[in-house]
C-alpha cells in the first residue's frame, strides 16, 4: 500500500537573485557615457574633425568605456549565471538585449532607408543579418557602428551558457579560466581562426578579469583569483599597446603609452574595488535607473547624435549642441527603456521560460 501512494514532486528551487550591486549600474552609465562623449567629440558631422580641441584630449579615453563594459559585464554575467540552468540563463539574456536591439535595427533602417542617414543605404540581407544580432558572424555589414561589440558579449554568453550546463563552482570556475589563457596563448601561438572566434581574445582579458574579481567578491580574497585578475591586466595592456592606439599617435610615445597602462590599471582598479566591497554604500535607487537607460544608450546615441548635430551645431553653435545632444540621447534611452524594454523584456522573458517548459509533460508521457 505504502508502494503505491503517489508521489510528490516537489517545485524546482529557484536560486535566489544575487543583491544588486548598485554601483555596478552608476559604471555602466559612465561607461555608456564616455563612449558617447568620445563619439560625439571626434564626429566630422561638427564640420571639422577638431570642433574641441581641448576637450577632446579628455573625451578621447572615452573609447576605453567599452573596456570598463566588458570587465563589468565578466563579473554580471557570472553572478547571474551563478545556479542557473543553461535554459534560464539564455532566455534572462535574451529578454535582456533582444527588445532595444530590434528597436535600434528597426528605427536606425528605417532611417537609412529614408536617405536621413547617407552614408550607406542598408540591403535587405544586411536589415535580416542585423535583425539576429549574428551579422558579424554571417560576415554581414554591422548597420551601427557600435553593435560589433554585442558580438563578442554573444560569445561570451555562449561560453558561460555551456559553462551552466556543466554546473558552476568555485573550482570549475578557475579550470575555466586556466583553460580560458591558455587557450588564447595556443590560439595566438598557431594563429587559429577557430580558436580566436571561440575565444574572442579582444574581450577576454576583460571577461578573465571580471570573472575572477567576482569570485574574490563572492568568496573572498585568494592567490588563484588575484592571479586571473593580474593575467587578465597584463594581456589588457600588452593588447592595448601592440595595437597602437590612438592616444600614442596624438600624445607621443612616452606620454601617450603611461596614460593608456593608466587607464587600463584604473579600470582594473575600480573593479577590484567594487569586488571589495568599497562601494556598496553606493545604494541609491535612482542608479538603478541610470543603469537601465545605458543598453538603449549605447545602441541610439550614434547616428541619431550625429544628425542632430549635423543639423544643429550651425545655428546654436558647438557649445550649445553638444550638452543638448547628450541630452536628447539621453531623453531618447529613457524613452527607448520606458516604452520598448519596460513592457517587453518581461514578456518575452516568460514566453521563453513557458517554452522550456512546453514539452516536459510530453517527453514523460512518451517514455
Amino acid at each position: 500500500m505504502l508502494d503505491s501512494a503517489p508521489r510528490v514532486t516537489a517545485p524546482p528551487v529557484k536560486a535566489p537573485a544575487p543583491p544588486r550591486l548598485r554601483v555596478l549600474d552608476l559604471l555602466r552609465f559612465c561607461a555608456a557615457l564616455a563612449v558617447v562623449l568620445f563619439h560625439y567629440g571626434e564626429t566630422r558631422a561638427w564640420g571639422t574633425t577638431h570642433a574641441f580641441p581641448t576637450l577632446s584630449l579628455v573625451t578621447m579615453f572615452g573609447v576605453y568605456g567599452v573596456r570598463l563594459f566588458f570587465i563589468i559585464s565578466g563579473f554580471v554575467i557570472l553572478m547571474s549565471a551563478w545556479g542557473r540552468r543553461p535554459g534560464a540563463f539564455v532566455a534572462s539574456r535574451i529578454a535582456r538585449l533582444y527588445p532595444a536591439y530590434w528597436a535600434s535595427v528597426i528605427i536606425l533602417g528605417a532611417l537609412a532607408l529614408g536617405g536621413l542617414i547617407t552614408d550607406h543605404r542598408p540591403t535587405l540581407t544586411e536589415l535580416l543579418g542585423n535583425l539576429t544580432m549574428l551579422q558579424h558572424g554571417l560576415k554581414i555589414r554591422d548597420l551601427e557602428i557600435v553593435y560589433w561589440t554585442l558580438w563578442l558579449e554573444l560569445v561570451f554568453y555562449a561560453l558561460i551558457a555551456c559553462f551552466t550546463a556543466i554546473g558552476i563552482t568555485y573550482h570549475r570556475c578557475l579550470a575555466f579560466l586556466g583553460g580560458w589563457v591558455f587557450l588564447l596563448v595556443i590560439a595566438h601561438q598557431v594563429n587559429s581562426e577557430l580558436l580566436e572566434a571561440v575565444l574572442i581574445p579582444w574581450g577576454a582579458p576583460y571577461f578573465i578579469a571580471g570573472m575572477a574579481l567576482f569570485l574574490i567578491h563572492r568568496f573572498g580574497g585568494s592567490l588563484f583569483p588575484w592571479l586571473f585578475v593580474a593575467v587578465g591586466w597584463t594581456l589588457a595592456v600588452i593588447q592595448e599597446l601592440k595595437a597602437g592606439p590612438a592616444i600614442v599617435d596624438r600624445l607621443g610615445e612616452g606620454l601617450g603609452t603611461a596614460l593608456v597602462i593608466g587607464v587600463i590599471s584604473l579600470i582594473f582598479l575600480v573593479m577590484i574595488l567594487v569586488a571589495l566591497g568599497r562601494f556598496d554604500r553606493f545604494d541609491w535607487k535612482w542608479l538603478t535607473t541610470a543603469g537601465a537607460l545605458t543598453f538603449p544608450l549605447y545602441l541610439f546615441h550614434h547616428h541619431i547624435g550625429f544628425l542632430l548635430i549635423d543639423w544643429l551645431h550651425e545655428p546654436l553653435g558647438n557649445r550649445v549642441t553638444l550638452p543638448l545632444v547628450v541630452l536628447i540621447a539621453l531623453g531618447v534611452s529613457y524613452a527607448v527603456y520606458r516604452f520598448v524594454e519596460k513592457p517587453l523584456q518581461p514578456r518575452l522573458r516568460a514566453a521563453l521560460e513557458r517554452s522550456l517548459r512546453a514539452d516536459g509533460g510530453h517527453d514523460r508521457q512518451g517514455g
